[in-house]
């Protein structure tokens, strides 16, 4: 009854903050006019009245509604677009703790205040936001460090608001609400994101990751993780010392830490597939050297390597204006919801395209592509993949503030290699003799299983378990000639891959050598081939007799 009650209260808490924000969207309508066709290249928010206040009202109930509607600003393919657009102005106004419950919060994660901890804490937070507030320490060895430290009961509220939201979803589903946005895929979506964001080793982890991947870019800092001081609840990471992007004055060109702030964006991008998810002006430090720094990675993406693939094609084809493989990536990251007018999707990419690239150098307008896109997409009846908002959302922040670093920064200069050294990475692998003798193990593997797979589909077609079931009459001869054909073909395959591992083996060195090649690799190949030969000489008596 008491957890109840505390669920009906908070019912009643967000029934009227929606109720009062409601109330004033309506009176302020009767004046808008909405558009009456979206651009291609959208602009900045719409100001439609409900969005609006549906935005201070979420901002009015507190962290959860916070990170819900940071959530819907990047999936416009989730709510209408200008209602994204709208949430993309979401702020955290919260208040810094007091002493005492930063005192508590160190004392429950580390077993101790933090005057015990650490050679020297200041209570007065560097910054303050929904799920946390960082303070600067020294720790005993005499590192200046970052404390970052999580509000104190934040999972008990987190799954309050759950609770009332995925409730409140449910009644919505079958409304005029539920029918324009996607309720069940945000909640599920907001899930997984709010609780891997309070859960700090995770950021953690992410950023030793990243500190691994820009070795490449020294100048790119990332700071370095004191595991010793970490736990779910606290993170502790170098204090990194600058600027902040946000507090630049705007003054003179820098188009150095411009080209460097795209490469930091996409560098781990094409390498792993992981990138950062919101690389706000807050999160980008100017530090000395001309050197960035890179803070907050509580969000992060990750991507496949076919996803990655297709926006290194984008990217090039952008490069060369070429329409068709602009609409080819389109159609091949989103699933069509319907039949695709191809007359009308080519006119419709070419306007965009022209749109987005200008006509100059450095004219590329990606933020205008990708928002043009999502607005292609809707038009066209196309579902695109969430991660690709994630990914849009990122580089159109990324790309606003390295234009603001430098307007005339030329982005396809800046990804054009690395969209190419990633495809050239595809066709020149550079297999490591683990690697090989793993790939080959499980191309072999798969295709002795064929057989069998083989096998039991056809008995299952026998025994009536698929949807369909054809039967022929009189054609036992025709079986007889594709059961041959079928062991052929089988026996191909496998020594075709024996061949491929033989021939790995010896590229890879592996094993005793003679003259420099693997004796390994040159048993499995002469093998393979004495087993060809074996195996033809069989099926040719088969089919004689």
């Amino acid at each position: 009854m008491p957890r109840q009650y505390h669920y009906l209260k908070r019912y009643i808490e967000v029934a009227a903050v929606l109720a009062h924000h409601g109330w004033q969207a309506y009176r302020e309508a009767g004046s808008y006019r909405y558009p009456a066709r979206r651009p291609l290249v959208a602009g900045r928010g719409s100001g439609v009245p409900a969005y609006r206040h549906l935005r201070l009202a979420f901002e009015e109930l507190g962290p959860v509604f916070i990170k819900l509607g940071q959530l819907l600003s990047t999936r416009p393919d989730l709510v209408p677009a200008e209602m994204a657009a709208e949430f993309s102005y979401l702020q955290d106004r919260v208040r810094s703790l007091p002493a005492g419950v930063i005192r508590q919060q160190v004392f429950r994660e580390l077993g101790a205040a933090p005057e015990e901890v650490f050679a020297h804490f200041d209570y007065q937070p560097l910054a303050a936001a929904s799920i946390a507030q960082v303070h600067q320490a020294r720790l005993p060895g005499g590192q200046v460090v970052a404390v970052k430290i999580q509000r104190p009961h934040l999972e008990g509220v987190v799954a309050t608001d759950l609770a009332v939201l995925e409730n409140l979803g449910r009644r919505l589903k079958g409304t005029a609400i539920g029918r324009i946005c996607a309720l069940e895929e945000i909640l599920a979506t907001f899930r997984r994101q709010i609780e891997r964001e309070l859960d700090f080793t995770a950021e953690a982890l992410a950023m030793e990751n990243f500190r691994r991947l820009y070795r490449e870019l020294p100048q790119v800092i990332v700071p370095r993780v004191y595991w010793d001081f970490t736990t779910r609840g606290i993170l502790t990471m170098d204090y990194l010392a600058g600027e902040r992007l946000a507090e630049w004055p705007g003054q003179g060109v820098d188009g150095q830490r411009a080209a460097l702030l795209i490469k930091a964006l996409l560098v781990p991008f094409f390498q792993e597939g992981i990138f950062h998810g919101d690389p706000h002006p807050g999160n980008i430090l100017f530090l000395p050297d001309d050197c960035l720094g890179l803070i907050d990675f509580g969000i992060t993406g990750r991507l496949d390597e076919e996803f990655r693939y297709q926006a290194a094609r984008l990217i090039l084809a952008l490069q060369e204006r070429d329409l068709q493989a602009v609409i080819e990536v389109t159609l091949k990251l989103g699933r069509p919801q319907a039949a695709v007018d191809y007359q009308a999707l080519y006119e419709d990419t070419a306007e965009l395209v022209d749109r987005a690239t200008g006509t100059g150098k450095g004219e590329l307008n990606l933020a205008g592509l990708l928002q043009g896109m999502v607005e292609l997409a809707r038009r066209h009846n196309i579902r695109m993949p969430g991660t690709f908002f994630v990914l849009g959302r990122t580089i159109m922040e990324g790309e606003s503030l390295a234009r603001r670093l430098d307007p005339s920064l030329d982005l396809v200069e800046v990804s054009g290699p690395l969209a190419a050294g990633f495809l050239r990475s595809r066709l020149r692998p550079n297999p490591t003799p683990g690697r090989t003798y793993h790939r080959a193990a499980s191309t072999l593997q798969e295709l002795l299983d064929l057989p069998r797979d083989i096998s039991r589909s056809l008995d299952k077609l026998a025994r009536g378990q698929l949807t369909t079931i054809f039967v022929h009459r009189g054609l036992e001869n025709l079986y007889l000639k594709l059961d041959l054909v079928s062991a052929r073909l089988c026996a191909a395959l496998i020594t075709a891959a024996l061949i491929g591992a033989g021939a790995l083996i010896i590229h890879a060195g592996a094993g005793p050598r003679v003259g420099g090649l693997s004796l390994l690799g040159l048993g499995v190949l002469f093998g393979s081939l004495i087993l060809g030969g074996l195996w033809a000489l069989l099926l040719r008596v088969g089919q004689k007799g």
